[in-house]
C-alpha cells in the first residue's frame, strides 16, 4: 500500500498543472456533477480513501478523482463496479439523481453536497493497516463524521498544507497522527503543521504505542492537543478515540471553521 501511495503521489505532483487546466475547462452536465458528488459521499461514508478505491478496482487515483469532480463521465461498467464496492443499489442511486436534477431544473441552483455542511472532518494518518482498521472502527461509533485516511507524512501535508491531495476534503476538526508514519515522521509533520497559519489551529492527537516521557513531552511542546496510546484492548482504545472526538467537537468551543469542516 505504501508503494502504491508513493507512485500515486509522484504521478500527482508531475501532473498538477495539466489537471488544474482540466478543472477550468471541464463543463459537464448536472447529472455528472451529481454522480461525482454521490460517489464521493458513498466513499467517505465507508471511510475509504481514493487510494483504497484505486487499489481495489485497479483504476488510477487520478481517474477516480476526475469522476468525483465531474471532470470525466463514469462508464456504466465502472459505475457498477463502484456500486459493488460501496454496496449500494443502482436503482436507488439513479432515483436520487432524478430527484436532484429535477430540483436543479426547478430552482436553477447548483448541485451541492446534501447534508455535507453538518459533517465533522476527521483526518487519520496511519501507516499500519491493522491500526487503521481499528481506528476506523472506533470512529464508526460517532455520527456525522467525514473521515479521510492517509498513509504517510507527505500525504498529510499534501491534504492540509498544499491542497494537492483530496482538495475537496474540508478542513478537519481533528487529526489523528501516527507518530511513526513513513516518509515524514509524525514529529516532523506536527512541527510543520503548527508552523503554518492555516493549520496551526487544528487539534492534532498523536497516536502511538510508545509512551516514553521524552516523546510525550516533545509532542506536547510542539503543539500536540493529545497523546493516545494504541493499546491492544480495542474497547479501551475506542473509548479514548470517541472521547477525544467528542471533547473537541462537542465539549469545548472552537473556531467556526473547525466545527464542521
Amino acid at each position: 500500500m505504501a508503494e502504491i501511495s508513493g507512485r500515486i503521489h509522484d504521478d500527482w505532483m508531475e501532473d498538477v498543472d495539466e489537471r488544474q487546466e482540466q478543472v477550468r475547462a471541464a463543463r459537464l452536465k448536472p447529472v455528472d456533477e451529481f454522480v461525482g458528488m454521490q460517489l464521493r459521499k458513498e466513499r467517505r461514508k465507508r471511510h475509504m480513501s481514493l487510494v483504497d478505491v484505486s487499489a481495489s478496482l485497479g483504476v488510477s487515483y487520478q481517474q477516480l478523482q476526475k469522476y468525483e469532480r465531474a471532470q470525466s463521465r463514469v462508464a456504466v461498467s465502472t459505475l457498477y463496479r463502484l456500486a459493488e464496492l460501496y454496496e449500494f443499489k443502482m436503482e436507488h442511486f439513479f432515483e436520487a439523481i432524478s430527484q436532484e436534477v429535477a430540483l436543479r431544473n426547478r430552482d436553477g441552483a447548483p448541485l451541492g453536497d446534501v447534508g455535507e455542511d453538518s459533517q465533522i472532518g476527521v483526518l487519520v494518518a496511519e501507516a499500519n493497516p491493522a491500526d487503521e482498521k481499528m481506528t476506523r472502527s472506533a470512529l464508526s461509533n460517532i455520527d456525522k463524521l467525514d473521515v479521510l485516511c492517509v498513509h504517510d507524512g507527505c500525504q498529510i501535508l499534501d491534504v492540509l498544507k498544499y491542497k494537492t491531495l483530496c482538495p475537496h476534503f474540508p478542513k478537519p476538526s481533528i487529526v489523528f497522527l501516527d507518530i511513526y508514519i513513513p516518509k515524514r515522521d509524525g514529529i516532523s509533520v506536527l512541527k510543520e503543521l503548527k508552523r503554518e497559519e492555516n493549520t496551526k489551529d487544528i487539534p492534532v492527537i498523536v497516536t502511538t504505542d510508545n509512551i516514553s516521557d521524552e516523546l510525550v513531552s516533545r509532542a506536547y511542546k510542539l503543539g500536540a492537543a493529545g497523546y493516545i496510546l494504541k493499546t491492544p484492548d480495542y474497547n479501551a482504545f475506542k473509548e479514548s478515540i470517541v472521547n477525544c472526538v467528542k471533547y473537541w467537537t462537542e465539549t469545548v468551543i472552537v473556531p467556526k471553521d473547525l466545527r464542521c469542516g
